[in-house]
């Protein structure tokens, strides 16, 4: 198998369809070896039944259904474990990140032992997003490079690419069963000397309609106290 796409799912039967339609375009440009992979996490909406009627149609797609809702970073870790491409990728299902930049992750993922991450806040990225949103992204990303001096820019990108023996290494030592996943995933990587790459996307923000506006503060202070138990974890190893 050369590639693996992972899609974490959680309450998403409104656009499941139609972002699996949208990765299996992009990546079959790529290869015919590929398999695409729907943690469904516990969904109450019916996301389960759509995949699983639509798996018995396509070889390439899989369903890893959970009857209890997992949260973001375990259904992630479940996908890394299941995967069997030589590179893995793991997005968001709403597909906020263009997909025109697969083929350079899955290249730089091909080619070096590295994690590459799409970026919204490098050179080369295009970003339509809320201007409070921008500024919590900003100030969360230059409190996580002052406390780790990481160097990097955008640690929350629901858009990785990386070899499998990488993928393998985060599954087993990333904590995180939330959001911090994905900084936890970057901070991981640089403590074990292994590379972050990040490739500047155009990133489009995607909300869905029974979202709470609360959540923006909620989350962001969620995000901050889970950076300072990793800190405080980091300082006692």
């Amino acid at each position: 198998m050369e590639i693996s796409i992972v899609l974490p799912a959680y309450n998403e039967a409104s656009r499941i369809k139609g972002s699996i339609r949208e990765v299996k375009r992009a990546v079959s440009k790529l290869t015919g070896s590929f398999e695409i992979i729907v943690v469904e996490d516990g969904s109450t909406d019916g996301t389960a039944d759509i995949v699983t009627e639509l798996s018995k149609n396509d070889s390439h797609l899989q369903l890893l259904h959970s009857e209890t809702r997992l949260g973001k970073g375990k259904a992630v870790k479940k996908g890394l474990g299941s995967a069997t491409g030589d590179v893995v990728v793991f997005m968001d299902v709403d597909l906020a990140t263009s997909l025109t930049f697969l083929p350079q992750v899955v290249e730089l993922a091909k080619a070096r032992r590295a994690l590459v991450v799409g970026s919204r806040h490098v050179k080369g990225s295009r970003v339509q997003r809320s201007f409070m949103r921008t500024l919590s992204s900003l100030s969360y990303n230059l409190l996580v490079r002052l406390l780790f001096q990481d160097g990097v820019h955008d640690h929350q990108c629901g858009f990785k690419a990386m070899r499998r023996e990488v993928a393998q290494f985060l599954r087993d030592s990333v904590e995180s069963n939330g959001f911090f996943l994905d900084t936890e995933m970057i901070l991981r990587c640089k403590m074990q000397g292994i590379p972050v790459v990040e490739v500047g996307v155009d990133w489009v923000e995607v909300r869905k309609k029974n979202a709470a506006g609360v959540r923006l503060f909620r989350d962001s202070l969620k995000l901050g106290l889970a950076l300072l138990r990793f800190r405080l974890y980091t300082n006692r190893i």
